[in-house]
């Protein structure tokens, strides 16, 4: 038999493979009779065949009791006894013993760093020996174990014996939000303001605390707005504007709505009001210098404006012309312009109603009043396309042809028909003249149905036959 594994030839009756131990696999009986057919001879030609009782030995499995024995056989290495070294022994007991100490004293000291009542102690220590920086720095850790009054008042104090106003007002204005009604804390804020001269910050403390009690502790830094003799509104020539406060002080104001301040207008009397809009701002600056808040109101004057004149023609699309023009009071002047700007009192004046362009034309008219008030301005805007038998160009023609035929000298002249006008029974183009770029003066009327010819008077709007 053969090893599958290493090819080497094996005895009849083994299990293993005598050279590298494979356990021998019983095949069927079809592999048998393949195998008898194998040629030995070649077989031992390739391997050679060991000795029978060596691969036993080699094979054969060790018991249990061989290896328990062998073990018995080795002998541990003997451990070498240590004496104990007395100098690390004492050295170790000095460690611990720090180190117990260091335990208790750092026990002791977080202790005292989380004890309000302790870090109070040391606060105010401090305080009372003048170094007010440390007691800052102990009073600001003292607030964040209890965030109370007493705290906030001594580290209030120390900022204020260190001269640090700003910071000890805004810790007091802090305490005042928990404890509004502790006056001590009014006293220490004031007394702050006082050390920077600043009444103003006094003023306003005063103010915002809306307490009538402590207005009157401390009356000398109130001050008092302005009051007006006219309250904010629209009046029709009112009365001039009297302003007053109680006391010795000034009252200063401005009339453009700006800020006053002790350089603005002294107020020396009634303030006259003008037509339109007027902000009068003013201040109240009592003895000691203190700024009341200013008070402002607002006046809208209207000295009776005119209404604007009434149109003749509303605006619209026209195919029959008409006159056009406005109706007014007659104290009141009107001026227009046709170029659909707003009218000033520099435009030209109406007197009498228009003739209607021919095609799109736009009217503005206003009203002045004697005392130089203007009213809202209004417009009328026409288109006249009239329905015609006569063409337009056929009656300028017409026109300037007649006059040849009666001996005028029409060279130069031009003439244009630009407007319409109509009476009770006809319609007519009104046909300019023009000498060059200028008018005449001369007016005439073509019939827009027959073509008949007319003279045109402006001035009565007749028509009268050539």
């Amino acid at each position: 038999m053969q090893c599958k594994v290493c090819n080497a030839f094996i005895p009849e009756g083994y299990m293993y493979c005598p050279v590298c131990g494979e356990e021998i696999i019983i095949v069927s009986d079809f592999e048998i009779k393949l195998e008898d057919n194998i040629d030995v001879a070649s077989l031992v030609q390739t391997a050679e065949i060991p000795d029978v009782e060596d691969a036993k030995k080699k094979t054969r499995p060790i018991r249990v009791e061989e290896q328990n024995e062998k073990k018995q056989n080795v002998k541990e290495p003997k451990k070498k006894k240590k004496g104990v070294n007395t100098k690390w022994l004492v050295l170790f007991s000095v460690c611990a013993a720090v180190f117990v100490a260091g335990c208790i004293f750092a026990s002791v000291a977080i202790s005292r760093y989380f004890s309000y009542d302790y870090q109070y102690d040391k606060a105010e220590r401090l305080y009372d020996s003048g170094d007010f920086k440390e007691a800052i720095k102990t009073c600001k850790h003292l607030i964040t174990l209890g965030n109370d009054e007493k705290g906030k008042i001594l580290l209030a104090d120390s900022y204020i014996a260190d001269h640090n106003y700003d910071a000890a007002i805004a810790v007091l204005y802090s305490a005042l939000d928990d404890y509004p009604n502790d006056m001590t804390l009014y006293d220490r804020i004031v007394d702050c303001y006082k050390s920077e001269s600043n009444s103003d910050g006094i003023h306003e403390l005063i103010n915002n605390s809306k307490d009538s009690t402590l207005a009157l502790r401390y009356s000398d830094y109130v001050s008092i707005s302005p009051t007006f003799s006219l309250e904010s509104g629209t009046y029709i020539e009112p009365d001039p504007i009297k302003l007053s406060a109680p006391g010795e002080g000034k009252i200063f104001y401005t009339v453009d709505g700006s800020e006053p301040t002790e350089e603005s207008l002294s107020y020396m009397g009634p303030i006259p009001l003008e037509t339109g809009k007027t902000v009068i701002s003013a201040i109240y600056i009592n003895e000691k210098g203190i700024v009341s808040d200013v008070v402002t109101n607002t006046y809208e004057v209207e000295l009776d404006v005119p209404d604007p004149p009434e149109l003749l023609v509303e605006s619209g699309n026209l195919s029959k012309p008409e006159l056009i023009g406005v109706t007014a009071p007659e104290n009141l002047r009107v001026y227009y312009t046709t170029d659909g700007s707003v009218p000033t009192t520099s435009s030209n004046e109406y007197d009498s109603p228009f003739l209607m362009p021919i095609g799109k034309s736009t009217f503005t008219f206003i009203c002045v009043s004697e005392n130089g008030l203007v009213s809202e301005p209004v417009a009328g805007t026409y288109n006249l396309n009239m329905n015609v038998a006569i063409a337009k160009d056929m009656a300028e023609y017409a026109i300037s042809y007649q006059l040849m035929s009666t001996g005028e000298m029409v060279l130069g002249k031009t003439y244009r028909a630009e407007y319409g006008y109509a009476d009770s029974s006809r319609i007519y183009y009104v046909i300019n003249e023009y000498n060059g770029t200028k008018a005449t003066g001369r007016m005439f009327a073509v019939d827009i149905l027959s073509g008949e010819l007319f003279r045109f008077n402006k001035e009565d709007k007749k028509c009268t036959r050539f």
